[in-house]
């Protein structure tokens, strides 16, 4: 759990003090400081910063100041106020984004974040159709998983050819129609074909995907995954 905590945007010592105080009732600075490990000093430190985040709330007793876990969901807010302050300038950021006049269009997106980038451009589209699905993304996007099968579901169509060993991943939690490739034809690269879209992944230690925006190619890939589609198994 400390670990999910740092991932969330606290510390070490504040994911350590928060999970401490959310095993408390009402507890004071000081039997705090000894349940942690940590300085006096630095545990009031701490929970100051808590405070400030609004994930630890405090009383006096007897003159003294006494601490309780907020709510985990308080862990949301300065999430939701980036996401609020980003919505409000992407207005201003497209009004001067230069669009490449040119029609046909490619972009790489590299890394993890480059990844969740795609995909969240990928849920965009209601009809999606994948060749040799990998399932990997949820692994290597482990947290993000949820929000790709939450999303998957509010799509009109996905079809997916997937490879054999996908059927151990969270791939088969989406609500898409999925047949697989025979074990010999097992290809690393996944094919994404999407509106006038076509795009290539591969997962590895940095991943990268190469998207190409033409509806020649995208129509041209859509027949070939037809034809696959055809001599595909269920299961």
């Amino acid at each position: 759990m400390e670990q999910e905590l740092r991932q969330s945007g606290l510390t070490g010592n504040e994911a350590k003090v928060y999970l401490a105080l959310l095993k408390s009732n009402q507890i004071s600075g000081s039997r705090l400081a000894k349940k942690t490990g940590l300085d006096r000093s630095v545990t009031y430190n701490v929970l100051d910063n808590l405070i400030e985040k609004g994930l630890v709330n405090h009383v006096i007793k007897d003159g003294k100041k006494i601490f309780s876990a907020g709510k985990p969901e308080n862990l949301l807010t300065p999430i939701k106020e980036k996401e609020d302050f980003i919505t409000s300038i992407i207005p201003k950021l497209k009004k001067i984004q230069k669009v490449p006049e040119a029609k046909g269009n490619v972009e790489v997106y590299e890394g993890k974040e480059g990844l969740k980038s795609f995909t969240l451009d990928v849920l965009k589209f209601d009809e999606l159709y994948i060749l040799n699905a990998t399932g990997k993304i949820f692994t290597v996007l482990e947290y993000f998983g949820p929000r790709i099968i939450r999303e998957g579901k509010k799509k009109t169509e996905i079809r997916i050819i997937a490879i054999e060993e996908s059927k151990n991943t969270d791939l088969m939690r989406l609500n898409a129609e999925i047949r697989f490739l025979p074990k010999e034809y097992t290809n690393s690269a996944t094919t994404f074909i999407y509106g006038d879209k076509v795009a290539f992944q591969i997962i590895t230690e940095k991943p990268m995907i190469i998207v190409i925006e033409n509806k020649t190619i995208s129509e041209g890939y859509k027949k070939d995954f037809e034809l696959i589609w055809k001599y595909c198994s269920k299961g």
